[in-house]
C-alpha cells in the first residue's frame, strides 16, 4: 500500500555557478528544460535505459495489465498501461499511454478492484496541489474525469473501497479530510476530517485515519457511524502511520489490522490488531531486530502480503507472507535483481507482485516477481557498476552514524570530495540510482551520502535525536561526516562541497554558517534558509506537521532563530549555488531569494538556478540533464580544476 504523503525527499540534485561574476541567475524555462531529444524507448517493465525509468507500478487485480509511471528525456513523466502475456513482461503487448487532459507529471496509479478504473494522481504543471483523474478502461471509452474538489485544495489517492475511490484532501488551511468517491456518479462519502492528518485505509464502512505531527504518528479507527478509536495505546514518540484492514468484523468476528508501526520498539515492524467490543489487542507479526520495515502490500483477497525491508544501511530485502492462517508463513524471500526497491504492488490473489527497483548506475525499472513459480520474469542480467562502500563512524559525542562512499579512485590518496545530504530530515541515503554521484566519479570525484542523525533505517532513537533542541548536533554531523575521510585519507580537506536538497539544502545553508571555512563552496536546493518564514509560507499541513521536528512557531521561537543559518549568512565567503523549482509550495522560493540576496549584498559569489517548469522535485529528466551539466561544471571551478589533472 502506498503511505500517506510525507514531506521527505530523497533525491540527489545539483547545480552550478554559470560564469565567475559575483552574481548569475539562471531561469530555466519550459522550453530551454526539454531541448534535448530523446532517445528510443528501453523496454518499459524489464530494462532501463539512462534516458527511460519506470516506477510506481500498480498490477490490475487479475494480473492481466501493468499500469507505472515512465520518464523519458523529454517531457513530464506519464501513466502508461501494458498488457502482460501467460509469462508476465516476458510475453507483454505494447505500451498504450494513458491519455490526460492535463499537463504535469503522474506521481501514482491505482486499477479498481474490479479492473474497470485506472486512477492517476498528477500535479499540473509540476505544482505540489495535486489532482486525480479517473480513467476508464473500457477499450471504447477513453475519457478521464477529474474529481470535483475546490481550486485550493490537493488530492492524494489512499486505495479502492471495493467500487469507490478512497483519498485524502487537503485544503489551504491543512485541514484534511478522508472521502470516498463513486467514479459513476460523482457522489462523496466523508469518512473523518481533521488538521494535518491523512485517510490511510478504508474497508467496508472501517477505515483507519493517520494523525500527529512526523516522528509522533498514530491511527485512529474509525467505525461506519463515524465513532473512533486510538488504535494502539499512547506510546509517545512511536509512530504507526500505514495500515490495511483485513476484515471489517461483524457477525461475531473482530475489526483485524496490519500496521506499520515501531509501537513498544525500536525498530519498525508489522503489527496486527484486532478490536471488538471487549477492547483491542495487537502482537508484532514480522519484525526485526536488525532492520526497519519500509513499506508493505497486502493483495485483495486479504491472503498475502508483500514486505519490503531495509538493512544494512538502506539495502533492500524483499519477503512474501501467506496470512491466512493463525500465524503468518513466509511464502518467498526471493533475491532482488537491483540493491534498493520500492512501491510493491500485488495482484487480487498475491500470485505476481510487481516492484520498482535500481541501483547507483541502473534508473528506477519495473520488474515483475512469479509468487506461485517463485522466479523474477522477464528480467535481463543488471549491467555492473559500482559498488559502494558503507562507511560507519563516530559523531563528537558519541552517536555512530554511517554513510554511502562512492570513491572515484580506491587506490589514490585524499581527493576532492563531495558530500550530499538527503531530504527530510527523516529520510535516507540509499545506494540506489544517483545520476550526480555518477558523473562526479566519472569527474574523478569521490561522493559521499552520509546519514546523519534524524535518518530513518537505523532505529526509533535515532530518528529522534534531531528533534527540535537535537537540531545543532544534527548539524555537526555535517562536519563529523567531512572529518571522517578526511581522517581515512579519503577526501582532501581544501577541496570540499557540501551539496543537498530540501532538508539536505537546509543543512548546506547551516553547515556553511556554523562550519564556516571547512567546505570550498556549496549547492543547496530547495532548503530552507529561516525556519520562521518557511513555517510562515509553507503549506498550513506541512508547516503543522513540522513541530515536533524544528520547533513550534508560537512556543519555541528563539530555537527557530538559533536554528536558522540566514541570521548569520556573514560567515558565509565561498560560492554557493542555490537550485529552487519555480512551483514550489512545500519550501517556497523565496526561502532562496533571501538567501541568495543576503549573499549577494556582500558580494559574495552566487548564483541561481530557477526551474520555472518544476516543484519541490526535479523530475525532467532533460533538467536532470543540464543540473548534471552544472554541477560538473562547479565542482571543477571550486576545486580550481586540479581534479583533471589528477
Amino acid at each position: 500500500m502506498r503511505e500517506p504523503a510525507e514531506v521527505t525527499d530523497t533525491e540527489p540534485t545539483g547545480a552550478v555557478l554559470t560564469d565567475r561574476g559575483v552574481t548569475t541567475e539562471t531561469e530555466v524555462t519550459e522550453e530551454s528544460g526539454s531541448r534535448v531529444q530523446a532517445g528510443p524507448p528501453d523496454d518499459a517493465a524489464g530494462g532501463a535505459g539512462e534516458l527511460r525509468h519506470t516506477s510506481s507500478p500498480c498490477l490490475s487485480p487479475d494480473g492481466s495489465v501493468l499500469a507505472y509511471v515512465v520518464t523519458e528525456r523529454t517531457g513530464y513523466p506519464r501513466a502508461v498501461q501494458r498488457p502482460l502475456g501467460p509469462d508476465g513482461v516476458a510475453d507483454a503487448g505494447p505500451e498504450r499511454d494513458v491519455i490526460l487532459p492535463v499537463e504535469g507529471p503522474v506521481r501514482r496509479v491505482a486499477y479498481s478492484p474490479d479492473g474497470r478504473w485506472l486512477a492517476c494522481e498528477v500535479a499540473p504543471d509540476a505544482g505540489e496541489r495535486e489532482r486525480i483523474w479517473l480513467v476508464n478502461n473500457d477499450p471504447g471509452d477513453r475519457s478521464a474525469h477529474p474529481l470535483p474538489v475546490a481550486d485550493d485544495v490537493t488530492e492524494h489517492i489512499v486505495d479502492w473501497d471495493g467500487d469507490r475511490l478512497a483519498v485524502t484532501t487537503f485544503d489551504s488551511d491543512g485541514l484534511a479530510e478522508g472521502r470516498l468517491v463513486d467514479p459513476w456518479t460523482g457522489e462523496v462519502e466523508i469518512v473523518d476530517r481533521r488538521m494535518a492528518g491523512a485517510l490511510v485505509h478504508a474497508l467496508d464502512g472501517v477505515a483507519l485515519f493517520r494523525v500527529g505531527a512526523r516522528g509522533h504518528r498514530e491511527l485512529l479507527r474509525i467505525a461506519p457511524d463515524g465513532r473512533w478509536w486510538p488504535l494502539l495505546p499512547t506510546d509517545t514518540g512511536s509512530t504507526t502511520d500505514a495500515g490495511e484492514v483485513l476484515d471489517a468484523g461483524g457477525d461475531g468476528r473482530p475489526v483485524r489490522m496490519v500496521v506499520r508501526s515501531d509501537h513498544s520498539s525500536d525498530r519498525v515492524g508489522l503489527r496486527e490488531v484486532r478490536a471488538d467490543d471487549s477492547g483491542t489487542s495487537s502482537w508484532p507479526l514480522a519484525e526485526r531486530r536488525d532492520a526497519d520495515l519500509d513499506s508493505f502490500d497486502v493483495s485483495l483477497d486479504r491472503r498475502v502480503a508483500a514486505l519490503l525491508w531495509n538493512v544494512s544501511g538502506g539495502l533492500s530485502e524483499i519477503e512474501v507472507l501467506d496470512l491466512s492462517g493463525s500465524r503468518p508463513r513466509v511464502l518467498a524471500r526471493p533475491g532482488l535483481p537491483d540493491v534498493v526497491a520500492s512501491a510493491p504492488t500485488l495482484t487480487e490473489d498475491g500470485g505476481l507482485l510487481a516492484v520498482t527497483v535500481e541501483s547507483l548506475d541502473q534508473p528506477p525499472h519495473v520488474v515483475i516477481y512469479d509468487v506461485r513459480r517463485q522466479r523474477w520474469v522477464g528480467e535481463p542480467p543488471a549491467r555492473p557498476g559500482p559498488a559502494p562502500e558503507l562507511r560507519t563512524f563516530t559523531a563528537r559525542d558519541g552517536l555512530g552514524l554511517s554513510g554511502w562512499l562512492y570513491r572515484a579512485d580506491p587506490g589514490a590518496g585524499p581527493g576532492p570530495t563531495v558530500v550530499h545530504l538527503h531530504g527530510g530530515p527523516e529520510g535516507q541515503s540509499r545506494p540506489g540510482y544517483d545520476d550526480i554521484a555518477r558523473r562526479m566519479l566519472d569527474e574523478g570525484v569521490n561522493y559521499f551520502l552520509p546519514n546523519v542523525r534524524g535518518s530513518t533505517g537505523s532505529g526509533r532513537s535515532f530518528g529522534h535525536a534531531d528533534d527540535r533542541y537535537g537540531r545543532f548536533i544534527g548539524i555537526d554531523d555535517v562536519e563529523d561526516s567531512l572529518l571522517h575521510l578526511v581522517e581515512a585519507g579519503i577526501a582532501d580537506p581544501d577541496r570540499a562541497v557540501v551539496s543537498g536538497r530540501s532538508y539536505g539544502g537546509y543543512l548546506v545553508n547551516a553547515t556553511l554558517v556554523r562550519h564556516a571555512g571547512r567546505w570550498r563552496g556549496g549547492i543547496a536546493a530547495c532548503g530552507m534558509s529561516d525556519l520562521r518564514t518557511f513555517y510562515r509560507d509553507t503549506e498550513p499541513w506541512i508547516a503543522a506537521a513540522a513541530y515536533p521536528k524544528y520547533g513550534n512557531p508560537l512556543h519555541e521561537r528563539e530555537l527557530l532563530a538559533e536554528a536558522s543559518p540566514l541570521r548569520r549568512f556573514d560567515a558565509i565567503d565561498v560560492p554557493v549555488l542555490f537550485v529552487h523549482g519555480a512551483r514550489d509550495t512545500n519550501v517556497p522560493v523565496s526561502e532562496t531569494e533571501q538567501a541568495a540576496e543576503a549573499l549577494r549584498e556582500r558580494e559574495v559569489p552566487v548564483d541561481v538556478l530557477l526551474f520555472s517548469d518544476e516543484g519541490h522535485e526535479f523530475v525532467k529528466l532533460s533538467n536532470r540533464q543540464l543540473l548534471g551539466d552544472r554541477v560538473v561544471e562547479f565542482c571543477r571551478r571550486v576545486f580550481d580544476d586540479r581534479t583533471r589533472d589528477q
